[in-house]
Protein backbone atom coordinates (compact mmCIF):
# COMPACT_ATOMS: atom_id res chain seq x y z
CA UNK A 1 0.00 0.00 0.00
CA UNK A 2 2.55 2.72 0.91
CA UNK A 3 4.33 1.69 -2.27
CA UNK A 4 1.46 2.12 -4.31
CA UNK A 5 1.08 5.51 -2.66
CA UNK A 6 4.43 6.58 -3.41
CA UNK A 7 4.40 5.83 -7.20
CA UNK A 8 0.75 7.50 -7.15
CA UNK A 9 2.83 10.55 -5.99
CA UNK A 10 5.47 10.59 -8.05
CA UNK A 11 2.82 10.74 -10.92
CA UNK A 12 0.75 13.08 -9.38
CA UNK A 13 3.22 16.40 -8.73
CA UNK A 14 5.73 16.13 -11.17
CA UNK A 15 5.13 19.82 -12.00
CA UNK A 16 6.23 21.06 -8.35
CA UNK A 17 9.10 18.73 -8.12
CA UNK A 18 10.63 20.92 -11.19
CA UNK A 19 9.32 24.49 -10.44
CA UNK A 20 11.32 23.74 -6.86
CA UNK A 21 14.07 22.68 -8.62
CA UNK A 22 14.08 25.67 -11.06
CA UNK A 23 13.78 28.25 -8.10
CA UNK A 24 16.50 26.70 -6.08
CA UNK A 25 18.88 27.15 -9.16
CA UNK A 26 17.74 30.83 -9.47
CA UNK A 27 18.48 31.69 -5.99
CA UNK A 28 21.83 30.01 -6.36
CA UNK A 29 22.32 32.64 -9.30
CA UNK A 30 21.43 35.37 -7.50
CA UNK A 31 23.21 34.63 -4.47
CA UNK A 32 26.29 33.93 -6.94
CA UNK A 33 25.23 37.14 -8.47
CA UNK A 34 24.78 39.37 -5.91
CA UNK A 35 28.07 37.97 -3.77
CA UNK A 36 30.10 39.16 -6.70
CA UNK A 37 31.42 43.21 -6.67
CA UNK A 38 31.41 44.86 -10.37
CA UNK A 39 34.90 47.00 -10.78
CA UNK A 40 35.13 49.86 -13.26
CA UNK A 41 38.77 48.95 -14.49
CA UNK A 42 41.20 51.95 -15.99
CA UNK A 43 40.09 50.49 -19.71
CA UNK A 44 36.70 50.87 -19.13
CA UNK A 45 35.46 47.52 -18.95
CA UNK A 46 33.47 46.16 -15.81
CA UNK A 47 35.36 43.41 -13.42
CA UNK A 48 34.16 41.32 -10.71
CA UNK A 49 36.24 41.92 -7.39
CA UNK A 50 35.89 39.27 -4.81
CA UNK A 51 35.55 40.68 -0.61
CA UNK A 52 38.69 38.91 0.13
CA UNK A 53 40.76 40.72 -2.51
CA UNK A 54 38.93 44.11 -1.70
CA UNK A 55 40.13 43.75 2.37
CA UNK A 56 43.37 43.16 0.96
CA UNK A 57 43.24 46.52 -1.09
CA UNK A 58 42.22 48.38 2.23
CA UNK A 59 44.72 46.92 3.96
CA UNK A 60 47.97 47.45 1.85
CA UNK A 61 46.67 51.14 1.58
CA UNK A 62 46.12 51.21 5.59
CA UNK A 63 49.52 50.10 5.74
CA UNK A 64 50.93 52.85 2.77
CA UNK A 65 49.13 55.93 5.07
CA UNK A 66 51.52 54.37 7.91
CA UNK A 67 54.11 54.59 6.47
CA UNK A 68 53.94 57.75 4.77
CA UNK A 69 52.96 58.83 8.23
CA UNK A 70 56.18 57.14 9.62
CA UNK A 71 58.29 58.79 7.48
CA UNK A 72 56.81 62.16 7.92
CA UNK A 73 57.21 61.62 11.56
CA UNK A 74 61.01 60.55 11.13
CA UNK A 75 61.63 63.54 9.05
CA UNK A 76 59.56 66.19 11.42
CA UNK A 77 61.97 64.47 14.18
CA UNK A 78 65.08 64.78 11.68
CA UNK A 79 64.40 67.88 11.65
CA UNK A 80 63.90 68.76 15.18
CA UNK A 81 67.12 67.24 15.75
CA UNK A 82 68.91 69.56 13.15
CA UNK A 83 67.55 72.55 14.71
CA UNK A 84 68.36 71.47 18.46
CA UNK A 85 71.89 70.65 17.15
CA UNK A 86 71.94 74.08 15.35
CA UNK A 87 70.33 76.11 18.87
CA UNK A 88 73.06 73.67 20.34
CA UNK A 89 75.91 74.87 18.59
CA UNK A 90 75.09 78.67 18.56
CA UNK A 91 74.61 78.58 22.34
CA UNK A 92 78.38 76.87 22.42
CA UNK A 93 79.34 79.51 20.23
CA UNK A 94 77.74 82.01 22.46
CA UNK A 95 79.53 80.58 25.50
CA UNK A 96 82.81 80.45 23.66
CA UNK A 97 82.36 84.08 22.77
CA UNK A 98 81.02 85.41 26.26
CA UNK A 99 84.16 83.45 27.72
CA UNK A 100 86.78 84.91 25.30
CA UNK A 101 84.47 88.49 25.98
CA UNK A 102 85.27 88.00 29.41
CA UNK A 103 88.87 87.27 29.35
CA UNK A 104 89.38 90.08 26.75
CA UNK A 105 87.52 92.28 29.46
CA UNK A 106 89.79 91.05 32.30
CA UNK A 107 92.92 91.72 30.09
CA UNK A 108 91.87 95.31 29.23
CA UNK A 109 91.14 95.65 32.76
CA UNK A 110 94.44 94.32 33.89
CA UNK A 111 95.85 96.64 31.07
CA UNK A 112 94.21 99.58 32.76
CA UNK A 113 95.28 98.90 36.14
CA UNK A 114 98.79 98.63 35.03
CA UNK A 115 98.69 101.22 32.39
CA UNK A 116 97.44 103.26 35.30
CA UNK A 117 100.21 102.16 37.82
CA UNK A 118 103.06 103.13 35.30
CA UNK A 119 100.76 106.26 34.21
CA UNK A 120 101.11 107.58 38.37
CA UNK A 121 104.69 106.50 38.85
CA UNK A 122 105.44 108.87 35.18
CA UNK A 123 103.61 111.63 36.60
CA UNK A 124 105.36 111.52 40.29
CA UNK A 125 108.97 111.27 38.44
CA UNK A 126 107.26 114.50 36.62
CA UNK A 127 106.35 116.13 39.72
CA UNK A 128 109.84 115.16 41.38
CA UNK A 129 111.44 116.85 38.30
CA UNK A 130 109.03 119.83 38.10
CA UNK A 131 110.31 119.88 42.31
CA UNK A 132 113.79 119.72 41.86
CA UNK A 133 113.70 122.02 38.99
CA UNK A 134 111.63 124.57 41.26
CA UNK A 135 114.35 124.22 43.95
CA UNK A 136 117.22 124.88 41.74
CA UNK A 137 115.18 128.38 40.22
CA UNK A 138 115.09 129.13 43.62
CA UNK A 139 118.58 128.91 45.00
CA UNK A 140 119.51 130.21 41.41
CA UNK A 141 117.20 133.70 42.75
CA UNK A 142 118.64 133.52 46.06
CA UNK A 143 122.59 133.36 44.30
CA UNK A 144 121.39 136.34 41.99
CA UNK A 145 120.03 138.41 44.68
CA UNK A 146 123.49 137.79 46.81
CA UNK A 147 125.86 138.50 43.82
CA UNK A 148 123.86 141.37 42.49
CA UNK A 149 124.23 143.02 46.34
CA UNK A 150 127.49 142.08 46.31
CA UNK A 151 128.65 143.76 42.73
CA UNK A 152 126.90 146.95 44.57
CA UNK A 153 128.44 147.05 47.45
CA UNK A 154 131.90 146.48 45.45
CA UNK A 155 131.15 149.32 43.15
CA UNK A 156 129.92 151.57 45.93
CA UNK A 157 133.24 151.35 47.35
CA UNK A 158 135.18 151.37 43.93
CA UNK A 159 132.96 154.19 43.09
CA UNK A 160 135.23 156.57 45.98
CA UNK A 161 138.63 156.45 44.55
CA UNK A 162 136.49 157.01 40.26
CA UNK A 163 137.72 160.33 40.94
CA UNK A 164 141.38 159.95 42.15
CA UNK A 165 141.65 157.23 39.80
CA UNK A 166 140.75 159.45 37.05
CA UNK A 167 142.96 162.43 37.85
CA UNK A 168 145.98 160.17 37.95
CA UNK A 169 145.18 158.82 34.65
CA UNK A 170 144.84 162.33 32.97
CA UNK A 171 147.08 164.31 34.39
CA UNK A 172 149.60 161.97 37.02
CA UNK A 173 152.47 164.44 37.35
CA UNK A 174 150.06 167.17 38.69
CA UNK A 175 148.38 164.57 40.71
CA UNK A 176 151.61 164.12 42.84
CA UNK A 177 152.76 167.57 43.07
CA UNK A 178 149.68 169.09 43.91
CA UNK A 179 151.72 169.60 47.53
CA UNK A 180 155.23 170.01 48.25
CA UNK A 181 156.27 167.55 50.48
CA UNK A 182 159.82 165.61 51.30
CA UNK A 183 160.67 162.68 49.05
CA UNK A 184 160.30 160.44 51.71
CA UNK A 185 157.20 161.34 51.91
CA UNK A 186 156.27 161.24 48.38
CA UNK A 187 158.02 157.64 48.15
CA UNK A 188 155.48 156.67 50.47
CA UNK A 189 152.57 158.32 48.80
CA UNK A 190 153.68 156.41 45.18
CA UNK A 191 153.95 152.88 47.48
CA UNK A 192 150.44 153.83 48.72
CA UNK A 193 149.20 154.11 45.24
CA UNK A 194 150.67 151.27 44.10
CA UNK A 195 148.83 149.14 46.26
CA UNK A 196 145.50 151.14 46.14
CA UNK A 197 145.94 150.43 42.11
CA UNK A 198 146.48 146.90 42.72
CA UNK A 199 143.62 146.48 45.25
CA UNK A 200 141.46 148.10 42.35
CA UNK A 201 142.34 146.43 40.12
CA UNK A 202 141.73 142.91 42.18
CA UNK A 203 138.08 144.49 43.06
CA UNK A 204 137.66 145.38 39.17
CA UNK A 205 138.18 141.65 38.31
CA UNK A 206 135.79 140.56 40.93
CA UNK A 207 133.21 142.28 39.97
CA UNK A 208 133.73 141.82 36.34
CA UNK A 209 133.89 137.96 37.06
CA UNK A 210 130.55 138.44 39.37
CA UNK A 211 128.92 140.15 36.52
CA UNK A 212 129.58 137.37 34.08
CA UNK A 213 128.85 134.72 36.96
CA UNK A 214 125.29 137.08 37.33
CA UNK A 215 125.01 137.03 33.65
CA UNK A 216 125.17 133.10 33.71
CA UNK A 217 122.78 132.72 36.46
CA UNK A 218 120.18 134.90 34.70
CA UNK A 219 120.49 133.00 31.62
CA UNK A 220 120.36 129.33 33.56
CA UNK A 221 117.53 131.06 35.29
CA UNK A 222 115.60 131.56 32.00
CA UNK A 223 116.32 127.82 31.04
CA UNK A 224 115.55 126.60 33.90
CA UNK A 225 111.91 128.74 34.27
CA UNK A 226 111.56 127.62 30.71
CA UNK A 227 111.89 123.62 30.66
CA UNK A 228 109.99 123.80 34.17
CA UNK A 229 106.92 125.64 31.81
CA UNK A 230 107.69 122.40 29.72
CA UNK A 231 107.25 120.15 32.59
CA UNK A 232 104.23 121.34 34.23
CA UNK A 233 102.38 121.27 31.10
CA UNK A 234 103.66 117.54 30.71
CA UNK A 235 102.27 117.00 34.29
CA UNK A 236 99.22 118.83 33.93
CA UNK A 237 98.14 116.13 30.70
CA UNK A 238 99.57 113.06 31.91
CA UNK A 239 97.25 114.33 35.39
CA UNK A 240 94.40 115.12 33.95
CA UNK A 241 94.71 111.47 31.59
CA UNK A 242 95.38 109.83 34.82
CA UNK A 243 92.34 111.17 36.50
CA UNK A 244 90.15 110.29 33.56
CA UNK A 245 91.27 106.62 33.76
CA UNK A 246 90.77 106.90 37.87
CA UNK A 247 87.27 107.62 37.11
CA UNK A 248 86.54 104.62 34.18
CA UNK A 249 88.53 102.42 36.74
CA UNK A 250 86.28 103.73 39.37
CA UNK A 251 83.07 102.86 37.82
CA UNK A 252 84.37 99.26 36.48
CA UNK A 253 85.17 98.55 39.56
CA UNK A 254 82.05 99.59 41.12
CA UNK A 255 80.62 96.15 39.71
CA UNK A 256 81.90 94.12 43.01
CA UNK A 257 79.36 92.86 45.32
CA UNK A 258 76.54 94.79 46.55
CA UNK A 259 76.53 93.54 49.76
CA UNK A 260 80.27 94.31 50.28
CA UNK A 261 79.53 98.35 49.12
CA UNK A 262 76.78 98.26 50.79
CA UNK A 263 78.98 97.14 54.42
CA UNK A 264 81.43 99.08 52.95
CA UNK A 265 79.04 101.97 52.89
CA UNK A 266 77.64 101.54 56.26
CA UNK A 267 80.91 101.01 57.79
CA UNK A 268 82.41 104.30 56.36
CA UNK A 269 79.53 106.36 57.36
CA UNK A 270 79.96 104.97 61.02
CA UNK A 271 83.07 106.27 60.44
CA UNK A 272 82.12 109.57 59.60
CA UNK A 273 81.09 110.96 63.09
CA UNK A 274 84.28 108.92 64.76
CA UNK A 275 86.60 111.21 67.16
CA UNK A 276 89.60 110.46 65.67
CA UNK A 277 91.09 107.84 63.10
CA UNK A 278 91.29 105.31 66.02
CA UNK A 279 87.91 105.48 66.37
CA UNK A 280 87.33 105.37 63.24
CA UNK A 281 88.66 102.03 62.57
CA UNK A 282 87.34 100.73 65.51
CA UNK A 283 83.82 101.70 64.04
CA UNK A 284 84.70 99.77 60.50
CA UNK A 285 85.86 96.93 61.81
CA UNK A 286 82.86 96.24 64.51
CA UNK A 287 80.48 97.53 61.11
CA UNK A 288 82.65 94.81 59.08
CA UNK A 289 81.85 92.04 61.86
CA UNK A 290 78.18 92.86 62.21
CA UNK A 291 78.04 92.25 58.53
CA UNK A 292 79.55 88.78 58.69
CA UNK A 293 77.57 88.07 61.40
CA UNK A 294 73.96 89.30 59.12
CA UNK A 295 74.90 87.04 56.75
CA UNK A 296 75.94 83.95 58.77
CA UNK A 297 72.14 84.66 60.66
CA UNK A 298 70.66 84.44 57.17
CA UNK A 299 72.40 81.92 55.75
CA UNK A 300 71.33 79.43 58.30
CA UNK A 301 67.53 81.09 58.75
CA UNK A 302 67.18 79.95 54.56
CA UNK A 303 69.11 76.71 55.19
CA UNK A 304 66.70 76.00 57.73
CA UNK A 305 63.41 76.93 55.96
CA UNK A 306 64.85 75.08 53.00
CA UNK A 307 65.28 77.68 50.77
CA UNK A 308 68.40 76.38 49.28
CA UNK A 309 68.30 79.44 46.45
CA UNK A 310 68.34 82.57 49.37
CA UNK A 311 71.23 80.63 51.16
CA UNK A 312 73.17 80.58 48.15
CA UNK A 313 73.27 83.92 48.06
CA UNK A 314 73.46 84.88 50.89
CA UNK A 315 76.82 82.44 50.82
CA UNK A 316 78.00 84.77 48.06
CA UNK A 317 77.74 87.67 49.63
CA UNK A 318 79.20 86.60 52.81
CA UNK A 319 82.26 85.00 50.38
CA UNK A 320 81.92 88.77 48.27
CA UNK A 321 82.43 90.45 51.31
CA UNK A 322 85.11 88.09 53.16
CA UNK A 323 87.26 88.89 49.73
CA UNK A 324 87.14 92.35 49.89
CA UNK A 325 88.45 92.37 53.60
CA UNK A 326 91.11 89.39 52.91
CA UNK A 327 93.58 90.91 50.99
CA UNK A 328 97.28 90.19 50.47
CA UNK A 329 98.75 92.10 53.51
CA UNK A 330 101.85 93.59 53.49
CA UNK A 331 105.43 92.54 53.74
CA UNK A 332 108.20 94.86 55.08
CA UNK A 333 110.80 96.02 51.59
CA UNK A 334 114.65 97.11 52.78
CA UNK A 335 114.90 99.15 49.15
CA UNK A 336 111.72 100.23 47.80
CA UNK A 337 110.32 103.70 46.46
CA UNK A 338 107.01 103.18 47.29
CA UNK A 339 106.33 106.57 49.04
CA UNK A 340 102.48 107.45 48.07
CA UNK A 341 104.00 111.44 47.57
CA UNK A 342 106.54 113.13 46.36
CA UNK A 343 108.73 115.34 48.98
CA UNK A 344 110.70 115.45 51.85
CA UNK A 345 110.12 113.89 55.18
CA UNK A 346 109.42 116.49 57.78
CA UNK A 347 108.31 114.74 60.42
CA UNK A 348 108.80 110.28 60.98
CA UNK A 349 107.39 108.01 63.23
CA UNK A 350 107.99 108.43 66.86
CA UNK A 351 108.99 112.13 66.32
CA UNK A 352 107.66 114.15 69.13
CA UNK A 353 104.59 116.47 68.84
CA UNK A 354 102.78 118.63 71.01
CA UNK A 355 100.08 115.52 71.68
CA UNK A 356 103.06 112.95 72.50
CA UNK A 357 105.21 110.87 69.39
CA UNK A 358 104.57 111.05 66.27
CA UNK A 359 101.95 107.80 64.84
CA UNK A 360 102.71 107.93 61.82
CA UNK A 361 104.73 109.70 58.77
CA UNK A 362 104.35 113.47 57.20
CA UNK A 363 105.34 114.39 54.13
CA UNK A 364 105.83 117.98 52.66
CA UNK A 365 104.60 117.56 49.08
CA UNK A 366 105.04 120.00 45.89
CA UNK A 367 101.95 121.93 44.97
CA UNK A 368 98.86 119.48 43.30
CA UNK A 369 100.94 116.44 44.09
CA UNK A 370 99.91 113.44 43.32
CA UNK A 371 99.03 110.46 46.08
CA UNK A 372 99.49 107.10 45.16
CA UNK A 373 98.20 103.89 46.46
CA UNK A 374 100.90 102.40 48.98
CA UNK A 375 99.09 98.92 48.62
CA UNK A 376 96.77 96.80 46.93
CA UNK A 377 93.25 96.54 48.81
CA UNK A 378 89.44 97.89 49.48
CA UNK A 379 88.78 101.88 50.09
CA UNK A 380 86.95 101.59 53.40
CA UNK A 381 86.71 105.34 53.83
CA UNK A 382 86.91 108.18 51.61
CA UNK A 383 86.06 111.60 52.50
CA UNK A 384 86.30 114.78 54.48
CA UNK A 385 87.60 113.77 58.34
CA UNK A 386 87.82 115.63 61.39
CA UNK A 387 91.04 118.35 60.51
CA UNK A 388 92.61 116.25 58.42
CA UNK A 389 91.48 117.18 55.09
CA UNK A 390 90.21 114.30 52.65
CA UNK A 391 90.99 111.51 54.40
CA UNK A 392 90.89 107.56 52.83
CA UNK A 393 91.71 104.41 54.66
CA UNK A 394 92.77 101.70 52.68
CA UNK A 395 92.44 97.81 53.91
CA UNK A 396 95.55 96.24 52.66
CA UNK A 397 94.49 92.37 54.29
CA UNK A 398 95.41 90.45 57.36
CA UNK A 399 94.70 93.74 59.91
CA UNK A 400 96.41 95.84 57.91
CA UNK A 401 95.05 99.44 57.30
CA UNK A 402 97.05 102.46 55.36
CA UNK A 403 95.55 105.88 56.50
CA UNK A 404 96.11 108.55 54.29
CA UNK A 405 95.07 112.10 55.31
CA UNK A 406 95.63 115.99 53.78
CA UNK A 407 94.43 115.42 50.58
CA UNK A 408 92.04 118.09 48.58
CA UNK A 409 90.51 116.04 45.63
CA UNK A 410 90.03 111.97 46.06
CA UNK A 411 90.07 109.85 43.30
CA UNK A 412 88.66 106.68 44.61
CA UNK A 413 85.48 105.57 46.00
CA UNK A 414 83.97 103.81 49.43
CA UNK A 415 84.42 100.17 48.60
CA UNK A 416 86.62 100.44 45.49
CA UNK A 417 89.47 97.86 45.28
CA UNK A 418 92.29 99.28 43.76
CA UNK A 419 95.82 97.95 43.42
CA UNK A 420 99.00 99.14 44.53
CA UNK A 421 100.59 102.60 42.92
CA UNK A 422 97.49 103.80 41.17
CA UNK A 423 96.44 107.41 41.76
CA UNK A 424 93.95 107.60 44.84
CA UNK A 425 94.39 111.68 45.12
CA UNK A 426 96.09 114.98 45.26
CA UNK A 427 97.96 117.10 46.99
CA UNK A 428 96.08 121.17 47.53
CA UNK A 429 97.87 123.93 45.01
CA UNK A 430 100.54 125.94 46.47
CA UNK A 431 101.80 129.42 45.78
CA UNK A 432 105.30 128.38 47.32
CA UNK A 433 105.38 130.34 50.80
CA UNK A 434 106.69 128.68 53.60
CA UNK A 435 103.08 129.40 55.58
CA UNK A 436 100.56 127.29 55.68
CA UNK A 437 102.44 124.81 52.96
CA UNK A 438 100.04 121.10 52.50
CA UNK A 439 101.04 118.08 53.87
CA UNK A 440 100.33 114.32 53.69
CA UNK A 441 99.89 112.70 56.71
CA UNK A 442 100.69 108.62 56.41
CA UNK A 443 99.69 106.14 59.44
CA UNK A 444 99.38 102.42 59.08
CA UNK A 445 97.94 100.60 61.93
CA UNK A 446 97.81 96.75 62.26
CA UNK A 447 94.43 95.90 64.40
CA UNK A 448 93.62 98.84 66.45
CA UNK A 449 97.32 99.96 66.88
CA UNK A 450 99.44 101.95 65.27
CA UNK A 451 102.81 100.90 63.57
CA UNK A 452 105.53 102.58 62.06
CA UNK A 453 105.37 102.72 58.13
CA UNK A 454 108.69 103.07 56.92
CA UNK A 455 109.59 99.59 56.32
CA UNK A 456 106.06 99.32 54.07
CA UNK A 457 106.89 101.88 52.43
Amino acid sequence: MSIILGIAGLFCYPSLTWANRHSVRHIKHHSNHASKKTVKTKSGHRTLKSPKTTNTQNKTSNDRADLLRAQQRKQQLLEKSETEKKLAQEAQKNRLEAQQKAQQDAYKARQIITNMVAATTELQDTEKQAADLSDRIQELKVQEKNLDMQLREESQNLARFLPLIERLSLYPADTLLAAPMNSSKSIIGLSIIQSLSSRLEIQAQQIRQHQTELQQLRKDLLSKNKTLETVIKKQSIQRNQLVIAAKIAKENQKKSSAAASKAAIAAAKAAQNARNINDAIQRIEAERQAAEKRLAAEIAAAKRANNLAKAEAAQKQASALNANNSGPGLIAQSNSRNAPVVGPIISRWGTRTDSGPAQGITYAPPSSATVRSPCRGQVEFSGPFRAYGKMIILNCGKQYRFVLAGMAQLEVAIGQNINKGVIVGQMPSWNGSNVGKPTLYVQLRLGTRAINPAPFL
